[in-house]
């Protein structure tokens, strides 16, 4: 990658490869995929799974570049994209995987060296918090990814949904208050 792309910014690198610059896309490409794969996998909690809607997500973006208008945040517009692709993968999605397994893909992804013991309670804790925010509507449960798995500003987090700022904000203290309703009830916390 060259430097002198890398420096850009997303609505400039979006102007270059519209212009036939196909190096701008590549940045775009790496600045953006890890994490979107990581806000996409909050949906489907199977790596190869998230694999594949990032890869439907950047086919979309590189499709579809032309609609985008580069007075508007690119940021907002890919993560619109992420959203939409993961819901539509989870609509229809053919084949169910089991919560559990899931759960325990994600743990062995995200896991250091610790002990059985350590490693049972965590796993016992990790399904009931997982379990906890898939509980959440969609509306809460997209700003709570955002939030908490991305660490995304609120500020972004309205664009991204075309929602204000306090609402973003809202919905994200309600999340939580949710998730926490749902571990008492299941005596975790």
């Amino acid at each position: 990658m060259s430097a002198e792309y890398s420096t850009l910014t997303d609505e400039q690198l979006v102007v270059e490869f519209k212009s036939g610059i196909e190096e701008a896309f590549d940045v775009l490409y790496t600045r953006y995929a890890d994490r979107l794969w990581k806000m996409i996998y909050g949906y489907t909690h199977d790596q190869d799974d998230a694999v594949d809607v990032l890869h439907d997500v950047f086919i979309r973006v590189y499709m579809h570049i032309d609609s985008f208008k580069v007075d508007r945040a690119f940021s907002a517009w890919i993560y619109r994209i992420a959203i939409n692709c993961a819901k539509n993968f989870l609509k229809t999605r053919h084949k169910n995987i089991l919560l559990t397994e899931k759960e325990k893909k994600r743990v062995e992804l995200f896991q250091d060296e610790e002990s059985p013991e350590e490693r049972i309670l965590r796993n016992d804790d990790m399904l009931s918090f997982s379990e906890a925010v898939d509980s959440l509507k969609e509306k809460f449960r997209t700003v709570f990814l955002l939030r908490f798995r991305e660490r995304t500003p609120y500020a972004d987090i309205a664009r991204i949904l075309d929602i204000s700022e306090r609402t973003a904000k809202w919905r994200m203290q309600k999340s939580i208050e949710l998730i926490i309703d749902y571990l008492k009830d299941r005596d975790v916390i």
